[in-house]
């Protein structure tokens, strides 16, 4: 047992070792000579969570200081009914608290601190936030919400998220995701003109099926979707969206397929900063992308990329493994 931790706490060291390797932490994609800057739209994975603790209000700022098109999350409720940020079952991860989020009241959960997550040291007495203080900061920055309704949510309380969103100034701006079909079915037909994404890992033929049978705008596949499946959503015409991108390479090839929406934790699509970015919101948004996605495919990759080769994308793609298998650890805890 003591000889199990103490590997899994090496595993723990050199990934956030090799995590900080890379320079700041993020990859700057433009300029480039094989990703497209004006119609490529990148959404930051849980905020820009390379540098901030996930799912919190400065890991959302400085998504939209970095200039994120789009900026995901992760919701579920409160025992009484208030929407929050949170990508597990329990705040055990990413709190000072222990429990499942469904069995804290609002009061008791906005005591809690994030007290883990990247620089969180840069971040002292962060909170949790609330569904409506995320919405708040993607409009003062001009991001687009990107929504995962998690599993755990009940579908009877999908009009109370319905009735927030539809509410909203903004609500042109929303995507919708979840892995859940009755939840992104139920979601679609209470806010018919607000995109819904099916989040699928693997991504598979029955999955395009389902969205094609129910209405369902698209498919947010994992980024090793195949080909065949990538092939027959865009033959479906349905839209694509990938998750999560964390290399150049990968990058690249998505957009030969033809998919021009990429989730990220640490691509940003931009050049970097002149300053140093804050974690505050801005006074004014930014303005609107004008420009949309192409539809059509543009040649197929090859097995390299088209870029010189870049030590920060080979660190970041190990760090990004290692932090697969860290989560996919701490779920067998929980």
């Amino acid at each position: 047992m003591k000889k199990g931790l103490a590997f899994l706490l090496c595993i723990l060291m050199l990934a956030s070792f090799v995590f900080f390797a890379a320079a700041d932490g993020v990859i700057y994609l433009f300029p480039s000579e094989t990703l497209p800057e004006d119609t490529l739209h990148i959404t930051a994975h849980r905020g820009l969570s390379a540098l901030a603790p996930e799912n919190t209000l400065p890991a959302y700022c400085l998504a939209g200081e970095y200039g994120f098109w789009g900026a995901e999350c992760d919701i579920s409720q409160t025992s009484d009914g208030v929407w929050v940020l949170m990508h597990d079952k329990t705040v055990d991860r990413m709190t000072d608290g222990e429990g499942l989020v469904s069995d804290f009241t609002y009061e008791e959960l906005s005591a809690l601190t994030v007290d883990a997550g990247n620089n969180i040291e840069q971040f002292p007495g962060t909170k949790v936030p609330t569904l409506v203080e995320y919405l708040d900061v993607c409009n003062e920055y001009g991001l687009h919400p990107v929504i995962e309704i998690k599993e755990v949510v009940d579908v009877n309380n999908l009009p109370d998220l319905a009735a927030i969103l539809n509410a909203r100034e903004e609500k042109d701006r929303f995507v919708i995701i979840s892995f859940g079909r009755e939840l992104i079915a139920g979601i679609k037909a209470l806010l018919p003109e607000t995109p819904a994404y099916l989040l699928a890992s693997p991504a598979t033929a029955d999955d395009v099926t389902f969205c094609v049978e129910n209405g369902i705008d698209g498919l947010d596949a994992a980024y090793n979707v195949s080909e065949s499946v990538i092939r027959q959503a865009q033959n479906a015409g349905l839209q694509l969206m990938v998750w999560t991108v964390d290399s150049v390479t990968w990058a690249e090839r998505m957009v030969a397929y033809g998919i021009l929406n990429i989730t990220s934790n640490c691509l940003v699509p931009g050049r970097a900063p002149t300053t140093e970015p804050s974690t505050e919101p801005t006074t004014e948004p930014t303005t609107e992308p004008t420009t949309e996605p192409t539809t059509e495919p543009t040649t197929q990759p090859s097995g390299s990329s088209g870029s010189d080769f870049s030590f920060g994308d080979f660190w970041q793609r190990i760090a990004n493994w290692f932090r697969q298998i860290f989560e996919m650890i701490a779920g067998w805890f929980k």
